[in-house]
């Protein structure tokens, strides 16, 4: 059994080269709330979340990813982590001024993407006009847009998927969900899900054979019903915002997807439904996508658009056909 020391993740740095363009759509048209701006950054939470925020929208060049926080499940792990990690040959740093979060330790994880672990974190706090009389109750500010409630998952390309999914396991703690093969035998895996807490997943691995390190696929949010996820479908056309897949139902977690593109070109995916998995001993589940692991009516393929990771870069469609992954 996995020892638990995370307990989520907690938010996603973003690249944008539009930020202005790009914190529009993410308050206006997929419902986030700004809580705060510092230098290039500005900070965003879901209605229905608790911590200070789980965005944080940076300009950049290009479209990519900044690093992703994850909240250790107590105030000792933080130092558990650096411990395992440093062991390991992987030099961090420590930081003690970074928005809404206490010390944190910051890392380059093997596929080079920078990932961070800390316990103090500061609760959001709703706006003296939005706060009632029950202070057992969380204090939200109200759903609008898509209305996404809460970060869900973050998932990564990367040249090593095994290599990163027994990393992972082994030194920050995740449970190794399921895995995606291009057919029953294979030993060549082509998707992988892990997580810190019951979902399905909160972070998954893709191939990457561009070349370059630390790169993102996609940032998902979650809605509370499944039917939102078609609401969310009419909010986005009504905004003009590309669909590029979905919606539909994932065979693996079992969730309800829909991607889009934000203005400054990443790709972001709301969902809905689902399993809860609590088995302490859960052994992943194997799929392939003739068995509905990316769509689990197999009435439909994935386009090749959706494994283009970022910042952009070549990707090798022969290697990515060659590997089944638009079955």
């Amino acid at each position: 059994m996995t020892e638990v020391l995370l307990s989520q993740l907690a938010h996603v740095e973003v690249f944008s080269p539009r930020p202005d363009d790009t914190v529009r759509w993410f308050t206006d048209t997929l419902g986030l709330e700004e809580t705060t701006r510092d230098g290039r950054s500005v900070y965003l939470r879901g209605w229905g979340e608790w911590l200070h925020h789980s965005v944080q929208v940076t300009e950049g060049d290009q479209p990519g990813m900044g690093r992703a926080g994850w909240r250790t499940q107590g105030p000792d792990d933080v130092a558990t982590i650096a411990e395992r990690v440093e062991s390991s040959g992987i030099r961090g740093e420590w930081f003690d001024d970074l928005a809404g979060q206490g010390r944190t330790f910051r890392f380059r994880a093997p596929g080079g993407h920078l990932q961070e672990v800390f316990w103090e974190a500061e609760r959001y706090q709703a706006p003296p006009q939005l706060r009632t009389d029950m202070p057992d109750r969380p204090q939200k500010y109200r759903p609008r847009g898509a209305a996404v409630r809460y970060i869900d998952h973050v998932t990564i390309g990367t040249d090593g998927i095994d290599r990163d999914v027994e990393f992972y396991k082994s030194h920050l703690g995740h449970r190794h969900t399921a895995r995606v093969v291009p057919e029953l035998g294979s030993d060549m895996t082509v998707f992988s899900t892990l997580t810190t807490n019951h979902s399905g997943h909160d972070l998954g691995l893709v191939p990457d054979f561009s070349g370059v390190a630390g790169r993102i696929n996609h940032v998902a949010f979650w809605v509370d019903q499944r039917c939102d996820v078609l609401r969310a479908a009419d909010v986005f056309l009504g905004d003009d915002t590309l669909i590029e897949f979905g919606p539909g139902v994932h065979g693996i977690g079992e969730i309800t997807y829909l991607y889009v593109r934000e203005p400054g070109g990443l790709r972001i995916e709301l969902n809905s439904g689902g399993y809860r998995n609590f088995l302490p001993d859960w052994e992943p589940a194997t799929w392939t996508p003739d068995l509905g692991s990316v769509s689990f009516y197999r009435n439909l393929g994935m386009p090749e658009s959706m494994m283009e990771s970022f910042p952009p870069a070549a990707i090798n469609i022969d290697e990515l056909k060659r590997t089944n992954q638009f079955a």
